[in-house]
């Protein structure tokens, strides 16, 4: 929420509980005219009070409110459904009026804020707020994070032991430095734990796919290791440390934040310490140029077990010509390039299209390839023609239709509605060898080769997780009728335009 006094606060929570000065006056033990004087900035409460003041004006006003205010009330402070109890609801308000008196006393009283009863010293906040660790995240985010003209941030979670809000909020975390990292260098290393129950691979492995993948140009790195599954610490060099503290069940117990020097070097250089003596880097990255020239690429395609989950069309499964004609067009004439293309064409015809092979593809990948021609080749974006992606389609109902050990499946749907506007992930398996696409941008076309076995492993089974998944559509006939509609659809809006 953005910078309120303590008085457009205090109005704004009476208009929205419909609720009178006078009444709250009443409640208080105060005249009237006080109220007014605080709402129109004039005064504000003692330093002695102001405890009491927020506790008791907080409870009254959600005392008061009706399901329509209620509603009105947590849109206007955006908080979740999911927090329904009144006394939660308290004392988010409760901390709210506090903030805002601390910020009205900043201005107008500045020796006033240091001496408040409710923190001792700025430089630490504690918060006892266990429902709300989205909202203070992303608050600690606006507040100190975008200040800064230089970042170098760390972050030390167990995915496995967070709640889905937690986690969001970390994945979320990205796209904010991706929009930093345009006006400032941005630096972020997350130390990833994978310790504890794995009820939730699907959620946490694609949340971690997309954190590898999402926001290409910022410099952002991924390690595994063993780190406090209780709790999660985040630190800014030389700005802020933050630390949340969980039970057993997921519940966030407290939360504190420091700004004070020492505290915040300490664990800077703690978690740095960790990560250059025990952390192991998740993926490591290759330009798309690269993948070719060193043979990673036919390394994958040449490998046992192949196992393929599409979230948006690539060069698989083009028929031998239409993959040289788009080869061409992209690379040019760079016959080294062109030569090793021409080997994966050949192995990916003669071997991958007949050997065992497993494959989802993400329907909306499909349906929006074939409207659009767009796919991307190597990791690298162009764009088909009606007949070369009918020639491309036609290809994948042959090889369908005529490869007893080839098995496509279509994903109809998300596995996860918190990632349904995200992209799609992609992930190539096999036995020896596992692969990410990162999402295109800026001219990078890499690709994530996996490192760390512990997370290959997870790979592995979040694969087999959704392979089987009720969104899945595994009947091959239903599958081929779904792509000739698509392609039946793409040739009548071609031809209307």
């Amino acid at each position: 929420m953005k910078s309120i006094t303590f008085g457009q606060l205090l109005d704004k929570l009476l208009y929205l509980s419909n609720q009178k000065k006078s009444t709250l006056a009443k409640i208080l033990g105060y005249d009237v005219s006080y109220i007014s004087k605080w709402i129109n900035g004039k005064n504000l409460p003692t330093q002695k009070s102001i405890s009491d003041v927020c506790k008791r004006t907080s409870e009254f006003i959600v005392n008061s409110l009706t399901p329509i205010s209620m509603r009105e009330l947590k849109s206007y402070f955006e908080i979740g459904e999911d927090i329904n109890t009144n006394s939660i609801l308290s004392q988010y308000l409760e901390e709210r009026l506090k903030e805002s008196y601390i910020y009205t006393a900043q201005k107008n009283i500045p020796n006033l804020h240091s001496r408040t009863h409710w923190e001792d010293s700025y430089n630490s906040i504690m918060h006892i707020n266990p429902r709300l660790r989205k909202q203070y995240l992303a608050k600690d985010m606006d507040l100190y994070i975008k200040k800064v003209s230089k970042l170098d941030m760390m972050i030390s979670a167990n995915l496995f032991k967070l709640n889905n809000n937690d986690r969001m909020a970390i994945a979320e975390m990205k796209s904010d430095l991706a929009e930093l990292g345009e006006k400032v260098e941005v630096r972020c290393r997350i130390l990833l734990g994978f310790e504890g129950e794995i009820e939730d691979i699907i959620f946490n492995t694609i949340l971690t796919i997309n954190m590898i993948t999402m926001y290409p140009s910022i410099n952002f790195e991924v390690y595994n290791c063993d780190v406090d599954s209780n709790s999660v610490m985040s630190v800014v060099k030389d700005r802020i440390f933050h630390m949340a503290i969980f039970a057993k069940d997921k519940r966030c117990l407290l939360t504190n934040m420091s700004k004070e020097k020492r505290v915040v070097d300490e664990m800077y250089y703690s978690l740095d310490e960790i990560v250059k003596n025990q952390g192991k880097p998740i993926v490591e990255r290759k330009s798309s140029i690269n993948m070719i020239k060193n043979k990673k690429y036919i390394q994958y395609i040449m490998s046992q077990d192949l196992r393929l989950l599409m979230g948006s069309i690539s060069e698989l499964f083009m028929p031998f010509d239409l993959f040289t004609e788009v080869a061409e067009s992209v690379f040019g004439n760079d016959k080294e390039i062109l030569d090793e293309l021409r080997k994966i064409n050949m192995f990916l015809q003669n071997v991958t299209y007949t050997s065992k092979l497993k494959v989802l593809i993400y329907e909306s990948g499909l349906e929006s390839y074939i409207s659009s021609g767009k796919l991307n080749f190597f990791n690298i974006p162009v764009e088909l023609t009606l007949e070369q992606r009918e020639r491309h389609i036609n290809h994948i109902e042959k090889v369908i239709t005529e490869s007893e050990n080839v098995e496509i499946k279509l994903i109809d749907g998300n596995f996860v509605e918190d990632f349904k506007d995200r992209q799609n992930p992609s992930l190539y398996l096999s036995k020896t060898l596992t692969l990410l696409k990162i999402n295109p941008e800026k001219e990078i076309n890499d690709y994530a080769i996996v490192r760390d076995s512990e997370f290959k492993h997870i790979c592995d089974k979040f694969f087999d997780s959704i392979w089987e998944n009720d969104i899945v559509v595994n009947d091959k006939e239903d599958v081929l009728e779904r792509m000739k509609k698509y392609l039946a659809y793409s040739k009548i809006i071609n031809e209307s335009f």
